[in-house]
């Protein structure tokens, strides 16, 4: 049996009401503590804000830590926070004119935006060790949008607390109410209730690789999400996976776009058995939750993931690890800058002296059919299996495709077992007929030949 919306219950609807009521007679929502001990009394009084705080690790030294406080209101947590030495940020949707009023009086350093959480980016505030998301989720149009915001800015720790529909998470209630009108306490910036379990589930989805549950009482929920996976300590003997690739689920290749809802497919070889809550991706330093995990009957893994918001223009590097045995060596994607398209994404190919053997076939295949025909359909790939006698890692700077003596663009580089490597690309727009594949890495010469068809096809 379902357990009553709070958002349908006539006391919690007065209590609602009373708070907006005070407020609307400039109460200060926060009471405030000047420097010399004076407390400006507010709805919430300081014992009730200090044990909310308290509830969360978050270190009373915080010299040389930026900190976000999200949703700040009159600013108590904002001044608590630079009181333990930190640079702090507080925004919120409207100026609260006794924040201003006390950080003039307590000489205050901290910065002070105006906006929505929507327009929250890195590239305008950085990053952040700690990030407080107090109040705010559901009072949100789009929420996991702004959790992704939330998760972008954050380097460290986010605390995160909102109203909640239940009293802990449950698994099989995974799922928030939505309110079109005034339905919750008769305010009208009042959008949603999410059960804890709904909570935790969507701060994953925005990007935070482990969130722990902290408290729900008095209809409010409170969380701790991490964006890094807790240090792993390998066991004994451990061989940790062997990373082939990682690559855009949607595309094939390693480009991949900031703004876009684009999906990295890794795949690994590993002992196993393993189930997703072994698996550990990271992209540099920071997590990322597996949404699937898939053996294959080839004898390779495959994991899916989001990827995480903030992350900056340029190359980054991608691991797969598991609990008990430690991370992979990396393989790296390409972040393009926000609006550019990808066919400016190419990676241009850098030859050195020729020092080392060619490249060597070890096997050629239209990964379609199995076979080297190729007939131009949309779901073909090129992929060729080779050995070469370069040192440390090959990516698609290091390694360069010809048709015809033409160069030819690739789609990304891999290492689908140890000591053997492929590069896969798509071969549409050639004549039918024969043509001829050669592979160079950077310090080599070009590699013998391998010969392919092109035969037409009908639409």
């Amino acid at each position: 049996m379902g357990i009553e919306s709070a958002a349908r219950n006539p006391e919690f609807q007065r209590l609602i009401r009373l708070q907006t009521e005070a407020f609307a007679k400039n109460t200060p929502y926060h009471s405030l503590e000047l420097l010399d001990g004076t407390i400006i009394p507010g709805i919430i009084p300081v014992p009730n804000l200090q044990a909310r705080l308290a509830a969360y690790p978050l270190p009373q030294d915080l010299r040389g830590r930026r900190v976000l406080d999200i949703g700040a209101a009159s600013g108590w947590n904002s001044f608590e926070c630079e009181r333990r030495g930190a640079d702090v940020v507080a925004i919120d949707c409207v100026e609260y004119e006794e924040l201003l009023a006390v950080k003039r009086l307590r000489d205050s350093k901290i910065e002070y935006a105006i906006l929505d959480v929507e327009e929250l980016t890195p590239e305008r505030f950085g990053f952040f060790d700690y990030v407080l998301f107090f109040g705010v989720f559901y009072h949100l149009r789009h929420p996991l949008w702004a959790m992704e915001n939330v998760c972008s800015v954050t380097r460290g720790t986010a605390f995160i607390e909102s109203y909640v529909i239940d009293d802990g998470p449950d698994p099989t209630r995974c799922h928030m109410e939505f309110y079109e009108n005034d339905e919750l306490g008769g305010q009208i910036d009042n959008w949603c209730g999410p059960t804890v379990e709904c909570l935790m589930s969507m701060s994953r989805s925005a990007g935070f690789p482990r969130v722990d549950f902290l408290y729900a009482n008095s209809r409010r929920g409170g969380l701790i999400a991490h964006r890094r996976w807790e240090a792993v300590v390998p066991r004994e003997g451990a061989k940790p996976p062997f990373l082939c690739s990682a690559v855009n689920s949607r595309h094939n290749d390693t480009l991949f776009q900031p703004r876009k809802d684009e999906y990295l497919t890794l795949a690994f070889l590993h002992n196993g058995p393993l189930e997703k809550k072994d698996v550990l991706v990271q992209i540099d330093q920071y997590g990322i939750p597996a949404i699937i995990l898939i053996h294959h009957d080839a004898g390779y893994w495959q994991v899916n993931c989001k990827v995480p918001p903030g992350i900056a223009p340029g190359y980054h590097d991608i691991r797969v690890g598991t609990t008990t045995d430690g991370f992979s060596d990396p393989v790296k994607i390409r972040m393009l800058p926000a609006g550019s398209e990808r066919r400016y994404g190419e990676t241009p190919f850098l030859g050195e002296a020729e020092t080392v053997p060619p490249p060597a076939f070890t096997r050629v295949e239209n990964t379609m059919d199995r076979s080297t025909i190729f007939r131009g359909y949309r779901n073909e790939t090129l992929a060729c299996r080779f050995t070469h006698g370069e040192t440390g890692l090959l990516d698609l700077s290091r390694v360069a495709l010809s048709v015809d003596g033409n160069p030819w663009p690739l789609l990304s580089v891999e290492r689908p077992e140890p000591g053997v490597w492929q590069v896969n690309a798509r071969l549409r727009g050639l004549e039918p007929g024969d043509h001829e594949l050669r592979l160079r890495t950077s310090n080599s010469g070009f590699s013998s030949p391998f010969i392919v068809s092109s035969e037409p096809h009908l639409l």
